[in-house]
């Protein structure tokens, strides 16, 4: 991107700043679309919010976004809000006017689309919130203004849930949100509701905690949403997958957030497709993985234990994988079942670890990569890295070694040869990293690996 002088300037004012993805999604965005805008966040303590938004109008910053602990207090320093603004109590966005910044909530413009984008409406459903903070409130606004029936806020402290309640029902005139303690679960009426969970029960590193333990509440939930988004699969996501219904995590709130507030400020629609491109690029940096791809005797499983260790990951290998399922090992497999229905194994496996894998380093078999729709499921599990080696050097490895079904029958050299000369350029399709393994030890790629993420 290349700043000049009619460049304008978006930003974060936050405390902290320094892990936010905003930029990743903003900056993207002026690139795909050719606008000549950058987005830089600015670490705002709370005594300084005031000359923050004001330094800003007087920079000519055309927009900001706002996030804690700042999205209610910047309120008093707006020129207008919008309506969710108003009823939430909280902005995440400013758009600047000819009378100051004007605030909006994009957040809970962000979650119903993408509540939508999973085909999901909330006309005449009733909602069950878990959690009475901000992100609470939000929640309940958006339901009830887009025609939920009957929502219900439970919260282990009940004032909190009430405020909330009562709060909505006034803005809207009508007593569609009734409050309750966490612990009356048992209470709802036995029917099928929407559930958003809303409090931080389940942030990484402590996923599998949940607000409510009991299976037989999940055989209420017919669709729920997890706010959270880091990691990508939390306890409640799981337990209400194990009672059948359909969980989601609130990654694609985070991009369409963004993407409105980039409408907002640029007066322009984005399309679903670049709201896909961008959603893959959030996916990837949001899986923490690490997933090494390269031919055999490469040193995928070496190093990535080496990394796994180092980052304090679970490490698979996805041949091991493969064998600990079947309980046969990979050369028998190719024996009895050929390697399409090999091939269609590392598939499978592929599609059913990128559904909830995180924080986790993945060694993958040498062929893997090779299928398109691999490539494909590589791409938003996280960071691919290929582990570069000559076919010397794996001729010199793996000599000796009768385990590699591709290596047998007549001359294994020329077929290393041939085999790396036609997966070369695959591996390097899916690559985000290439390190050379060439007469390197495992440490020091692990290392040159860390260095370079």
């Amino acid at each position: 991107m290349m700043i000049d002088g009619k460049t304008r300037t978006l930003g974060l004012l936050g405390d902290p700043v320094e892990h936010t993805m905003s930029p990743l999604i903003h900056n993207t965005l002026s690139e795909k679309l050719g606008l000549n805008n950058v987005y830089v966040p600015f670490h705002t303590k709370a005594e300084n919010l005031e000359a923050a938004v004001k330094g800003a109008y007087a920079l000519n910053i055309l927009g900001l976004n706002v996030t804690v602990p700042h999205k209610n207090e910047v309120m008093q320093y707006l020129s207008e809000l919008d309506e969710g603004g108003q009823a939430i109590g909280a902005v995440n966005t400013l758009v600047r006017t000819e009378n100051g910044y004007k605030g909006y909530n994009t957040d809970m413009m962000g979650l119903l689309r993408e509540v939508r984008s999973y085909g999901v409406e909330l006309d005449g459903q009733d909602v069950i919130i878990l959690g009475a903070g901000g992100a609470a409130k939000a929640v309940a606004y958006m339901c009830v203004s887009n025609g939920a029936g009957h929502v219900y806020i439970l919260n282990r402290t009940v004032a909190k849930a009430q405020a909330i309640a009562d709060h909505m029902n006034d803005f809207f005139g009508n007593q569609s949100m009734t409050a309750m303690s966490i612990q009356d679960y048992h209470k709802l009426p036995e029917k099928k509701y929407i559930v958003f969970q809303s409090t931080s029960k389940g942030l990484y590193p402590h996923s599998d905690e949940v607000v409510i333990e009991d299976p037989a509440f999940y055989k209420l939930v017919s669709v729920g949403i997890d706010l959270i988004y880091k990691p990508f699969s939390t306890g409640f996501m799981s337990l209400c997958r194990y009672a059948g219904a359909k969980s989601y995590n609130g990654l694609k709130m985070l991009l369409y957030q963004g993407i409105i507030a980039y409408e907002l400020w640029n007066d322009i629609t984005i399309d679903e497709e670049t709201a896909d491109e961008i959603y893959r690029k959030l996916l990837k940096k949001t899986r923490d993985n690490i997933i090494l791809t390269g031919f055999m005797g490469s040193g995928k499983t070496t190093v990535g234990k080496l990394l796994s260790e180092r980052y304090g990951y679970t490490f698979i290998d996805t041949d091991q994988y493969i064998e600990e399922k079947c309980g046969c090992t990979i050369a028998e497999l190719f024996s009895k079942k050929g390697e399409a229905y090999f091939r269609q194994l590392e598939t499978d496996i592929l599609k059913e670890l990128n559904a909830s894998l995180t924080h986790a380093v993945l060694s993958t078999g040498g062929g893997l990569p090779l299928r398109e729709e691999n490539a494909a499921e590589l791409a938003t599990l996280g960071t691919v890295i290929y582990l570069q080696i000559t076919p010397e050097e794996v001729i010199s490895r793996l000599s000796g070694d009768n385990t590699r079904p591709l290596l047998s029958g007549d001359d294994p050299e020329q077929k290393v040869r041939d085999l790396l000369t036609y997966r070369t350029p695959l591996y390097e399709r899916v690559a985000d990293l290439t390190i050379p393994a060439t007469g390197q030890s495992p440490e020091y790629i692990a290392e040159e690996i860390i260095s370079r993420m």
